[in-house]
């Protein structure tokens, strides 16, 4: 009799226990799943393959944050540069949408907001949108959200999500196979409460020097990929490493061949069978732990001296430089005035005037030899010029009177002083 009550009160809690855990599932959001179960995985190549052919069994479809993505109970998945949209339910994977195949956003940025699925930018068909597409439900489409603001013309960049701003870093302007890509100067930021767009002067030379390559969503970072070097952002802490490819040994891992679980990179290979094996493993917990202390503050608010700081030291160079000049200009025409005073005070009355012509009686007058007779007054006037056109060469030019041909006027040209 003992035993039997032993055993029911046994059953009895493990039926509370079976219980009390149904009801914290069913109340509970799963967290985000990265991986997809063989019959999943077959599903979703199997709607591929009639565009993609052989692609589509070469093709990493474990994307991470690029792939998964957690919308309330329901997690859905969307590779990347496909607008196929299936939910993943148990051993399944459901088609939701009814799209034709468009291949024309790869590398965009997928989230979620307001309680769908928002696909942002991406490049394909030879061109770099700079779309906002919404997934509906309802009518199993995309349709793109109007935005606002300071819109980049087009968005293949890093996207990250802090509360409800999206910023786009390392934004690449492809040359879409006609010019050479190179790295946009901004960066930008979408408020999704009024979808208005706002752009920052990029001043981090590091970004400026990175053309992307690939880029990695994972649980806690996402990774701009150069062909040497990259960029990891931590979205908990709000910090970025910029480090050697090399060195912190993700070179060989690359949009082809990399899948994305958690916070770990894993390559796929085939070994010498053709069997996929995976190998080597990088995980970027790790990597970030070994390079912390090289980590930077990931500033996405800065202010206008941060964006334009070698423009604005230029502009404060030059405006030193014009005061500068400035003082010495006004020091040097003081100087220059006061020559005029002391050097000779017979130019000092000239210029005193407000003449410019002066007649030989007049100019007689000025070198205070009115009162001297004729060849006495023309030998001291010839001396008097001759000094003063020694020290303000050109200052005094004699000319025949226009109205009386046997005459001189003497006209004094003062910026010659």
């Amino acid at each position: 009799m003992t035993n039997y009550f032993k055993l029911t009160r046994y059953y009895k809690y493990v039926l509370i226990h079976l219980v009390l855990t149904a009801i914290i599932s069913l109340f509970s959001v799963p967290t985000i799943a990265q991986k997809l179960t063989p019959k999943q995985s077959n599903i979703i190549r199997k709607t591929i393959v009639r565009y993609l052919e052989k692609e589509a069994n070469l093709r990493v479809l474990e994307a991470g944050k690029a792939a998964f993505l957690p919308i309330g109970k329901d997690t859905f998945f969307n590779i990347h540069g496909l607008r196929y949209v299936f939910k993943l339910q148990g051993d399944s994977a459901i088609r939701l949408d009814q799209s034709v195949y468009h291949g024309s956003n790869f590398h965009r940025y997928l989230f979620q907001h307001d309680g769908k699925m928002m696909s942002l930018g991406g490049y394909g068909m030879f061109v770099t949108n700079n779309n906002l597409e919404a997934f509906n439900v309802e009518a199993r489409e995309w349709y793109i959200v109007k935005t606002t603001g300071n819109k980049p013309n087009s968005i293949k960049g890093a996207g990250l999500r802090f509360g409800n701003f999206v910023y786009i870093l390392n934004n690449c302007i492809d040359g879409n196979n006609i010019e050479v890509p190179r790295t946009d100067i901004y960066f930008y930021r979408l408020d999704l409460s009024n979808m208005t767009w706002k752009k920052f002067k990029e001043f981090r030379t590091e970004n400026l020097d990175l053309l992307p390559n690939d880029y990695f969503y994972l649980k806690d970072y996402v990774i701009t990929k150069g062909l040497n070097n990259s960029v990891i952002y931590n979205l908990k802490t709000q910090e970025y490493l910029y480090c050697n490819n090399d060195a912190v040994g993700i070179k060989q891992f690359n949009g082809y061949n990399t899948s994305v679980h958690n916070n770990q990179l894993d390559i796929l290979l085939q070994d010498s069978s053709k069997i996929v094996i995976k190998d080597p493993q990088r995980d970027i917990d790790e990597l970030w732990t070994e390079n912390k202390k090289y980590a930077k503050h990931l500033e996405l608010n800065p202010s206008i001296w941060q964006q334009y700081t070698t423009e604005l030291n230029a502009c404060i160079v030059t405006l030193a430089l014009l005061i500068i000049g400035g003082i010495w200009l006004k020091n040097h025409s003081k100087n220059k005035r006061a020559d005029k005073n002391t050097l000779h005070p017979l130019v000092y009355k000239m210029i005193a005037t407000s003449k410019s012509e002066f007649t030989q009686d007049e100019l007689d007058e000025i070198l205070s030899i009115d009162h001297m007779e004729g060849e006495s007054k023309k030998t001291k006037r010839h001396r008097l010029l001759a000094i003063i056109e020694t020290q303000y060469p050109g200052l005094i030019e004699r000319q025949k009177d226009s109205t009386d041909k046997r005459r001189f006027i003497y006209v004094i040209h003062q910026n010659r002083v």
